[in-house]
Formats: C-alpha cells, structure tokens, sequence
C-alpha cells in the first residue's frame, strides 16, 4: 500500500493499524477452520475404515468380540471430500495387521490405502492343567478362555465336549489352546464292539452283524468277526460302528 493511499484510508476515519490487526485476525480464524474441516473428513475416513474392518471379521466369526486400531492418517494430506459412499476393500491382511483401501469417484477421484491392527477374541478350549502324553483328557482338565485367534495357528476347539474324552497325541501345557493336532485321531470302532459289516456284490448289498476283534479309526483295516458264522474277517472301517468287507 502506498503512503498516499494510506494517508486516504487514515482521513477517511479508518485506523491503519487496526486494519492489519483486522486482517490478521480474520487469516487466523479462516485458517483453522479450513484445517479443522478437513482433519474432520480424514476422522471420518478412519471410522468408515474401523465399522467395515469390525463388520468383516464380526461376519467370519459373529460370536467374536473385535477390537480394531486404526493407524492415524497423514494429517498433511489434501483429500476432495466425496460427493458418493466411500468404497472400502480389504485387500490384504497377515494375522492380526490388515490393509484397506479406501476410494472416492467424485467429484475427484483419489484412492487411500489406511492400515490397522485387528484383535478377534473367542472362547476356546484350552487345558486347565497339564495333560500327559497318551492320557485320556477329562474334562475337569479343560476350560474355556478367550483367546485372540489373529495370533493363532490352525485350527482350535469351541466346545468342550469335542475334546473331553479324547486321547492326547502329545503333551499339552497349562494354559494352552487345545487344537487337533494335539490330539489322537478319534476310535470310530471299539474292541467288542458290536458293528455292521457290509459287503457289495455287483449292485447288491449285503449286511450283517459282526463283532470287532480291535479297535479301528476311519480308513484302518481291522479284524472282524461274524456274529452268526464265527469267521473272523478283515475289513475297512468306513463309519462309526461300520465295516466294509472288500
């Protein structure tokens, strides 16, 4: 501003220095809320992100609780605000960390890719004390705990009549998650037990009651003997309490 014009505004009744004071303030007060509108969008990007992680793993396993951290988005970044539904796809995902991509379409496309920690926590079997190695595990040896599966391996047990009883293929811990392969593949037949044995000749098959002379899992050949001729047999257990003569 010239001094001529400056002497003009000063005449005219207008303080100089209250102009500028004026203006500064008015700068200081647009300039936050710009900021304050966009840190606003980028809060909600970061919710939208959170429900859809949360509904996706809630959808995989609904009687989980899920907890679900959100990096912070880069503060600094110049996002249009979306004039449709921000798209948001899971495209990655290692255990417990998972990547979304979050896309807008108009009025100006932009795509971001946001990263978050997931924890999905389940009631599982686990043992209550330690079991011993070929033992048959009994129940007051189990115990239901919640467990975060993302930092699982395998497979695992949510009931604990499905490993009561069961036989331990290896020593299991106090505290540790039950899975399958601690376990003995279950008997789907019993010495003494009372079976049907099959047999197939052409289209036909034929039944009848055997007796089963040692214990037998499913796919195990086992010895077998028929209840009405006594001759003892040997065949495949194809189903609990059921023989299969080749």
């Amino acid at each position: 501003m010239s001094y001529r014009k400056a002497l003009r505004i000063q005449d005219s009744g207008v303080s100089f220095p209250g102009l500028i004071t004026a203006c500064l303030l008015l700068v200081t007060l647009l300039a936050p809320a710009g900021a304050r509108a966009a840190n606003s969008f980028l809060d909600e990007i970061e919710r939208q992100v959170e429900s859809s992680i949360r509904q996706h793993y809630l959808a995989r396993v609904p009687e989980s609780r899920v907890n679900v951290t959100v990096n912070p988005i880069n503060r600094t970044l110049s996002l249009t605000p979306c004039r449709q539904p921000l798209q948001i796809d899971l495209p990655f995902s290692s255990g417990e960390r998972v990547t979304a991509k979050v896309s807008c379409s108009a009025p100006r496309p932009w795509s971001l890719f946001v990263t978050a920690r997931v924890q999905q926590f389940v009631l599982l079997v686990t043992a209550s004390r330690p079991i011993s190695r070929h033992s048959r595990i009994d129940s007051s040896a189990l115990t239901l705990r919640e467990q975060d599966i993302q930092r699982l391996r395998g497979d695992y047990f949510t009931r604990l009549q499905d490993v009561a009883g069961q036989t331990a293929r290896v020593p299991i811990r106090n505290g540790e998650v039950i899975s399958p392969r601690h376990l003995e593949a279950s008997l789907a037949v019993r010495r003494g037990d009372a079976v049907t044995l099959q047999v197939r000749k052409g289209g036909l098959l034929i039944r009848t009651r055997g007796i089963a002379l040692e214990d037998g899992r499913l796919n195990q050949q086992i010895d077998v003997k028929n209840a009405r001729s006594g001759r003892e047999l040997r065949g495949i257990v194809t189903a609990p309490g059921v023989v299969t003569i080749p």
